[in-house]
């Protein structure tokens, strides 16, 4: 049950990442709904002088922090253990979810561990990619370990591709990822609330799955529910909250899959990566998802709010 009693709020946006563009359009979303809400509230942008802005909300009555964070120095427990430092209450996953999952490298050791399917990898650290030759055949994907929003990533076809792929992952990280590519279905499974929401089919009509397709409205067409049977539908559910659950994460997030045949055609997922803090653009996939089970925008971000807490609350 929601409390009537309307807290006040920090919403934090913007930030020094490289997903600030969609930080600030996850923030604007939020702005929204608080007035309409009727959340009193302050915006803080998350530049050099965050923890001085967020320490004077705090002193000025903030009950609550709403994270429209996305990426580095954000959605990797950063703002997350300043959050805890100061005992202000926030949106979303914990310390140790959020840096581990946005660590894609230490994601796959965990799921790996509890015998949810990853596609197969390889780790390169950037002072090695120059004499570096991998063990996984073309086609492969090539990514920094942490970052969001498709930034650094390159679906390499040909072996002449691969110097430039990991020269452009080195921009964003010290560590690369290197993954088998998975030819099929790419969808992903959102949760909220406790609740795995219907999963979303992505088609995107160019390329993969980048940047310009997540944020481009009309470059990518999103099928829901997917064209999958039944059980294979209850599967990927039952494992995107396994994920969810043994990464720790709490009130949302968003798994990411693919899709292959297997033995006797049948649908084999693979997670790809978790979303702890899920963009809510006009193009992000967890609105769409929460629409489909009649929660609307204001309503998910009551939800956010309401569920605002700390990793050591109520513990000495």
């Amino acid at each position: 049950m929601i409390n009537s009693k309307k807290k006040k709020v920090v919403l934090l946006q913007g930030g020094l990442g490289a997903e600030r563009e969609v930080s600030l359009s996850t923030g604007k979303g939020f702005a929204q709904a608080l007035t309409e809400l009727g959340y009193p509230f302050e915006v803080v942008d998350c530049k050099e002088d965050f923890l001085e802005q967020i320490s004077m909300a705090k002193k000025n009555g903030a009950e609550a922090a709403l994270l429209a964070l996305h990426g580095k120095y954000a959605e990797d427990g950063i703002v997350q253990g300043i959050c805890e430092y100061i005992k202000l209450p926030y949106s979303g996953s914990g310390v140790f979810a959020s840096a581990l999952c946005m660590d894609k490298i230490a994601t796959k050791e965990v799921l790996i561990n509890h015998q949810i399917p990853t596609a197969k990898y390889e780790v390169v650290h950037k002072d090695s990619i120059v004499k570096y030759r991998p063990k996984i055949e073309v086609p492969l994907v090539v990514k920094p370990s942490r970052e969001g929003s498709s930034f650094g990533v390159t679906i390499v076809k040909d072996e002449k591709e691969l110097a430039s792929a990991l020269r452009h992952a080195a921009q964003y990280d010290s560590n690369i990822l290197i993954e088998d590519f998975i030819d099929g279905m790419e969808l992903t499974v959102p949760i909220l609330d406790g609740k795995v929401l219907t999963p979303i089919e992505i088609v995107p009509k160019v390329d993969f799955y980048d940047y310009k397709n997540k944020y481009t409205a009309g470059r990518t067409e999103y099928i829901m529910p997917p064209r999958i049977d039944a059980k294979t539908m209850k599967h990927v559910q039952e494992t995107a909250l396994k994920a969810f659950q043994v990464c720790r994460l709490r009130t949302y997030g968003r798994i990411d899959f693919r899709m292959t045949k297997v033995a006797d055609n049948e649908n084999r997922a693979y997670v790809l990566e978790i979303n702890t803090l899920p963009g809510c653009t006009p193009t992000s996939l967890l609105p769409k998802a929460a629409r489909h089970e009649n929660i609307d925008f204001n309503r998910l971000v009551e939800i956010l709010v309401e569920r605002a807490a700390l990793d050591y609350q109520g513990v000495k």
